[in-house]
């Protein structure tokens, strides 16, 4: 799979997309969000993929959108196209929600903006040691995107993620991790590895309750009803009750063994 923006490989049961922008630190362009989605897809179409993990070539993550490009487009047109992720009907978001495997953002370095919030939608994020975030829309005169007043309040709590964007200072990855922001930080040196763990081990778990978790949590967030909210909780595990997934792992716990999920 040859791309201009990204690289695509498969390590094991895992599918790494890797940010290929090094000299100008990953800058966020259309066609890397373009190439980010036929990566996702190519990875939720291979049986032998489990997880998606998302990471940055060179010292950065990503260093937000690439300005240099809008400045062009402004040249040239008199207008600014976006950066992709919230256009159209089918965002960043909605097609994430659709896949069936969970997608995991390894910061290895710098990230900003949009660097930030394309990690939003994903199910976890981990950290280098020498990892920084910064929402510095508001230094662009712009306001936050992909959800971000969204998911990162939840995240964070309002206040603090009021203030991130309203001072658009840097946060170390500490901070971050004690924010709730990122699920951990590790020495920078084996961040990719101990993504690549968490993809194997995600990759063994069952795909069906895998797949019915990631549904009931991104459906729920935001229902506020808790008759429905009851309701599609009690028709995932009536699904789970009865596939072989369980079935297995109720066989091994007897048995004292390891649960094989391996096709089920």
């Amino acid at each position: 799979m040859s791309h201009e923006h990204i690289l695509y490989e498969r390590r094991g049961a895992v599918a790494l997309v890797t940010l290929n922008r090094p000299e100008r630190l990953n800058a966020w362009t259309r066609t890397m969000y373009q190439e980010s989605r036929a990566a996702v897809e190519a990875a939720n179409a291979d049986p032998e993929v489990g997880a998606v993990i998302f990471t940055g070539a060179g010292r950065a993550y990503c260093a937000g959108a690439d300005v240099g490009g809008w400045q062009r487009e402004m040249d040239e047109t008199g207008e600014r196209r976006g950066s992709g992720v919230v256009e159209g009907d089918d965002t960043w978001i909605h097609f994430l929600s659709r896949q069936e495997k969970p997608t995991i953002a390894a910061v290895n370095g710098t990230a900003v903006g949009v660097g930030v919030t394309h990690t939003l939608p994903m199910d976890i994020r981990i950290a280098s040691d020498q990892a920084r975030f910064g929402m510095f829309f508001i230094k662009m005169g712009l306001t936050p995107e992909v959800a971000a007043s969204y998911y990162l309040s939840q995240m964070v709590g309002t206040a603090r993620a009021l203030e991130w964007c309203l001072t658009a200072r840097m946060v170390e990855a500490e901070e971050a991790r004690e924010a709730g922001l990122v699920a951990e930080v590790v020495p920078h040196e084996r961040l990719l590895q101990r993504a690549l763990e968490l993809g194997e081990h995600l990759a063994a778990q069952p795909p069906g309750a895998v797949k019915r978790i990631r549904r009931l949590f991104i459906a729920n967030a935001v229902d506020g009803n808790l008759d429905s909210v009851l309701a599609k909780e009690a028709h995932a595990l009536d699904q789970s009750r009865r596939s072989p997934a369980h079935r297995e792992a109720v066989d091994a716990f007897v048995e004292k063994r390891k649960p094989n999920f391996s096709g089920l």
